[in-house]
């Protein structure tokens, strides 16, 4: 699960709006060209290999589409990129759009490349504690601390909400945040009595010797929407045919990546560090290319819930009718 860090939220908003008073909106597709250009901004993480797929697939050429892939590991990069029409599309976590959307920026979720599973086995993200240590179950959490990839995001979001359904009570639990490949040290060394990481980072908590103890996204947000694809409002209303033909395109990549996971085995060291051998054994996401606005509401929700934003997002806003 990705998180977007809650400080980063304010610059994130400033840029935005200053790329929107700048540039007035997006930049219309060249309309005399057959070929349309496209450029989406994403992280280099398994979630985007329909993307990927689609291109090598030649899905995106069937629709006339010139599509340009851009990598911007943080969500303060690629929101504005959507909002000053340097990008037409991005890739960004569920928690992370919500938050900018409920500080004004106008975006819209306008398809998706995965969802959560409601198999805790399949999850790819997974909290581990010591092997050898006396936390037996989630309740044994209260008053410990657990690392998390990012404050303030989904991970944190959707960690709290599994805790508090799994007998703990997360408001008695301390969230330090730390890089995920730090974390196996970080619980050997005693520095957190218990990890929350992702795939492909899982496999370095367990040959550490660490204990699997629960999956928090298929204990809170099953089939929740993971990686929304992302567009601002301005480009949707001036470029709908565009927006149809590329979503349709990446839904096919997706299709094509749920029926092909050694093909996204062998993609993903082709736009990530993820070496071969780890792609080649690491849980991969599940991969679905149909948006409903339920799959995003239960973020919206436990958002709200949680104070992670102040008011009550208007959902279908944003989930466009018709969007997927």
């Amino acid at each position: 699960m990705k998180n977007l860090n809650k400080n980063a939220v304010a610059g994130i908003i400033g840029a935005s709006l200053l790329a929107l008073t700048a540039c007035g909106g997006t930049a219309a597709s060249d309309t005399a060209s057959a070929t349309h250009k496209i450029t989406v901004t994403v992280s280099p993480i398994v979630d985007v290999a329909p993307l990927y797929l689609a291109q090598q697939q030649g899905f995106f050429k069937e629709k006339n589409l010139d599509v340009t892939i851009n990598v911007a590991p943080t969500s303060g990069a690629r929101i504005p990129s959507l909002v000053s029409g340097s990008a037409q599309f991005a890739l960004i976590g569920t928690a992370d759009m919500l938050q900018a959307v409920a500080a004004g920026v106008p975006l819209r979720a306008v398809g998706v490349t995965t969802v959560t599973t409601n198999v805790p086995a399949n999850d790819t993200g997974k909290v581990y504690v010591k092997g050898t240590g006396s936390i037996k179950s989630p309740a044994d959490l209260n008053g410990h601390t657990i690392a998390v990839g990012s404050l303030g995001g989904g991970g944190e979001l959707s960690l709290r909400a599994a805790l508090d359904q799994a007998g703990a009570d997360s408001s008695k639990i301390k969230f330090l945040e730390m890089p995920l490949d730090s974390m196996p040290n970080g619980l050997q060394n005693g520095q957190v009595d218990a990890i929350s990481s992702i795939a492909p980072f899982t496999a370095a908590a367990e040959a550490s010797g660490a204990r699997y103890l629960m999956s928090p996204g298929a204990i809170s947000t099953p089939g929740a929407a993971q990686e929304p694809v992302v567009a601002a409002q301005d480009y949707l209303a001036k470029e709908p045919n565009t927006v149809k033909d590329f979503i349709g395109a990446l839904a096919k990549g997706t299709d094509y990546a749920a029926q092909h996971p050694d093909a996204v085995r062998k993609i993903l060291p082709t736009f990530s560090k993820t070496p071969q051998a780890l792609a080649d054994t690491m849980q991969l996401p599940v991969f679905q290319s149909h948006l409903t606005k339920a799959q995003v509401a239960v973020w919206a929700d436990l958002m709200l819930k949680y104070g992670f934003i102040k008011q009550k997002i208007n959902v279908d806003d944003v989930v466009p009718q018709g969007a997927n």
